[in-house]
């Protein structure tokens, strides 16, 4: 028997939990295969939608929580089903993939591992120029750029990525809109509180500011390549990123990179942005679906948890530590309970919305439009969108 499953982009050999997770899955149930099938990017969720709806999709599919998952629920079958309840419960990520984060409901796809978005800083470089430890607070941000331009140093770096045209500022972002409690973030994905918000049109303006002071690259808008400017040692911090990157970072700069979590407080900085990575949802239209339903229960499983942690990756659930010492330090700082932890933000936002964050933020970072003006197209953005688009419902209360 063949099972077919889809992956959202290509599976090289460095970035690939799923080769590993498949082969060990054949190895332990011998008369399963997977046939792994890779989808392009930019037209993924839309083809599994086309494909779902006439029930000629994968048996197996690549999926993504938040909004990205929704309008797949009918689509998708309850795990509960097939994974055992223990390593749900114990799956720290699963919850994304629930509705309302309520597993004992019912859990639609299980994680590969944790994500966060975090940024870079270089070790060598910031103590070279007389700074001990990275940036905690705007104030201190300011500071440290202001001492490494003035030893001819880039301060930070951003540009556009993944084949973007333009820098992605929805990392960022997150940390930025972090100034809300989790309630008023909750707020803005309903629309009872707005995007030109005073307190994050402050928050936005101070951004802004970093690049009018000289602090980015000058076309941090559209630079091509800023990870492998911040890799060679041509820039001193990397802010616009994700725990994604943390195992080519360690490759190409071994132990001199250090997390730096974006320092867009007044305060010292408490927050991490924190979601499940990707994960794997079994199809309700699958005319193999026990048989699809044990390679989720493999993911959770102790030996699928083994994989993922020797591949380099965060394994959901506790006792299964990585080799990478930046993913153990990233999942201590999740599990401590000083660290208020929110969800990436546009994982919720309404496609609409995301597309005005997406396009309008990199203006209002290099001074192409007002802050105030930026963020009123996000608002006009959410007003024009469905009424059956507004009522959206995220349970922030994790800490």
């Amino acid at each position: 028997m063949t099972l077919t499953m889809w992956l959202n982009g290509d599976c090289p050999k460095s970035n690939c939990v799923e080769a590993p997770l498949i082969a060990g899955f054949e190895k332990a149930n011998p008369k399963i295969k997977i046939k792994l099938v890779s989808q392009p990017i930019s037209s993924y969720f839309q083809a599994l939608k086309s494909a779902s709806v006439t029930h000629r999709g994968p048996d197996i599919a690549n999926m993504w929580p938040g909004g990205y998952m929704t309008p797949f629920l009918r689509y998708m079958a309850n795990l509960n089903d097939f994974v055992p309840k223990s390593d749900i419960k114990q799956s720290t990520s699963t919850k994304y993939y629930a509705v309302n984060n309520d597993v004992a409901k019912a859990v639609y796809a299980v994680p590969t591992g944790d994500q966060w978005y975090v940024g870079f800083y270089n070790k060598k470089l910031l103590a070279d120029n007389g700074i001990s430890a990275p940036p905690q607070t705007w104030d201190e941000l300011s500071a440290d750029c202001k001492t490494l331009k003035s030893k001819g140093v880039l301060p930070i770096v951003n540009g556009a990525e993944y084949g973007a045209s333009t820098m992605g500022p929805l990392p960022e972002f997150s940390y930025i809109a972090s100034t809300l409690s989790p309630a008023d973030w909750s707020g803005l994905y309903k629309g009872t509180v707005k995007y030109s918000d005073p307190r994050l049109q402050s928050q936005l303006q101070k951004w802004a500011d970093l690049y009018k002071a000289g602090c980015l690259n000058k076309d941090a808008f559209n630079f091509p390549d800023p990870e492998s400017k911040f890799e060679a040692g041509k820039a001193a911090m990397f802010l616009a990123s994700g725990s994604w990157e943390v195992g080519n970072l360690t490759t190409k700069m071994g132990s001199n990179v250090g997390l730096l979590v974006p320092p867009y407080s007044p305060t010292p900085q408490h927050t991490l942005v924190e979601t499940a990575g990707s994960a794997y949802a079994v199809m309700n239209y699958s005319k193999h679906e026990a048989e699809a339903g044990k390679f989720a229960a493999y993911i959770l499983s102790d030996a699928g948890q083994k994989i993922i942690a020797k591949f380099g990756l965060p394994p959901t659930r506790p006792g299964f530590k990585t080799t990478n010492p930046l993913m153990n330090q990233l999942s201590a700082m999740s599990a401590d309970p000083a660290t208020q932890l929110y969800p990436m933000f546009d994982n919720y936002t309404q496609p609409g919305v995301t597309n005005a964050l997406t396009s309008k933020l990199p203006q209002a970072l290099v001074g192409q439009v007002p802050v105030s003006q930026a963020l009123g197209a996000v608002d006009a953005a959410f007003a024009a969108l469905p009424s059956s688009q507004k009522n959206v419902n995220v349970n922030l209360a994790r800490k």
